[in-house]
């Protein structure tokens, strides 16, 4: 298992954070982004430190992302 998250290697094609080592936990934090031509939401998981693990197009795509990873998914609220 890697000891830190690489994110010069993240890519949403490659689910490196199935790899990350954690205490176990996650959570998922809708942001809006701006590119040049359009605005969207997008579902970042971050581990239980904070380190962005990966991001989704949807909140259910990235909530199952993380149960799969065998991480547990909490709320901040």
């Amino acid at each position: 298992m890697k000891d830190q998250f690489d994110k010069k290697k993240f890519n949403t094609n490659e689910i490196d954070f199935f790899e990350y080592k954690s205490s176990g936990y996650a959570f998922i934090k809708r942001e809006h982004t701006d590119d040049s031509d359009s605005t969207f939401d997008v579902f970042n998981v971050y581990g239980s430190d904070g380190t962005l693990l990966a991001a989704f197009e949807n909140e259910d795509t990235a909530l199952a992302a993380i149960i799969q990873s065998g991480l547990e998914p909490t709320s901040l609220h």
